[in-house]
């Protein structure tokens, strides 16, 4: 059998102090975490690089191009994508490394997500 494959996250942001933390702490179990600021005002990189030294600037030129240049930092060949607002469960935690164990099928996946809005979880207009 071969070696399950490392897996990199990649996080953007800008100025989101108050969910980063959360956010990698979520993910405390990949091989590597990459997070690109777009030159923050607030401490947003300065709690990144709690959880990495791989913290990286560029100037904002639209959300596809920052999330591709954060991908391009990435050392491992599967990458797992998040926002700041976002949180990786156990549950896909688990997912991924069941996955990843078995010669995967596809070169992507989709994961599916709960969106919270006012504290409630949006099941159904497509949110879910």
């Amino acid at each position: 059998m071969n070696p399950t494959p490392k897996i990199s996250v990649v996080v953007i942001g800008y100025n989101d102090e108050a969910n980063i933390r959360a956010c990698l702490d979520s993910v405390r179990w990949a091989d590597e975490i990459i997070f690109v600021d777009s030159f923050s005002t607030d401490a947003t990189a300065t709690i990144a690089m709690e959880f990495t030294d791989k913290v990286f600037q560029h100037k904002f030129e639209g959300f596809g191009k920052l999330r591709n240049d954060a991908v391009a930092h990435a050392a491992n060949d599967w990458i797992f994508s998040l926002d700041t607002d976002e949180r990786a469960t156990p549950e896909i935690r688990e997912e991924i490394y069941k996955l990843l164990a078995h010669n995967p099928e596809a070169p992507a996946y989709f994961v599916p997500r709960q969106n919270f809005f006012l504290g409630r979880w949006i099941k159904y207009c497509g949110w879910y």
